[in-house]
């Protein structure tokens, strides 16, 4: 009998170091199930979704006073203060967050959708170009453009940056 009560210490006693190297290992099991369950509530709070159909995109993002509106949480919109301009950022890359992973395989010439409530904008990609990683990027002052930024997986220390210019 005393035997098994040791047992049961011990196993206790691991159950206690998993918990806690889950937690310094950042996982967050427990706050994912979470968010999984309010996911049908949080994708009507969507200010707009960008679709791109050549390679399969469908990419819910908030407006730029959403909490939810971070680029380590979901695609980011970032003001412009253009005129019908909207700059999109999301990682690329690996793991969950890495949206825009997919923008590599874009050309001139392709297709880039943006809707909005009661609004659907058309764009097509009409410049595709790297600069330095250093977080900023140069953008053209001009409106009705969507511009959509991420890492460069292939050219490491660089972003790439896809334009579009509306054309509905």
């Amino acid at each position: 009998m005393w035997e098994s009560s040791e047992q049961g210490v011990d196993l206790m006693k691991i159950v206690i170091i998993v918990f806690f190297c889950l937690l310094l290992c950042g996982c967050n099991y427990n706050i994912e199930a979470i968010e999984e369950s309010n996911y049908h509530e949080e994708i009507v709070t969507y200010y707009g979704v960008l679709i791109i159909p050549k390679i399969n995109m469908y990419l819910g993002f908030y407006d730029e006073n959403n909490k939810n509106n971070d680029v380590n949480k979901n695609v980011m919109l970032i003001n412009t203060n253009i005129k019908n301009t909207y700059l999109l950022a999301a990682h690329s890359g690996t793991g969950k967050l890495a949206y825009f992973n997919d923008l590599r395989y874009l050309d001139i010439g392709d297709e880039i959708i943006l809707k909005f409530n009661d609004k659907v904008n058309h764009y097509i990609v009409s410049s595709i170009r790297n600069e330095v990683k250093n977080g900023k990027i140069n953008i053209k002052m001009e409106e009705n453009q969507v511009i959509l930024t991420t890492c460069n997986q292939i050219r490491k220390g660089y972003q790439l940056i896809v334009e579009g210019n509306l054309v509905n």
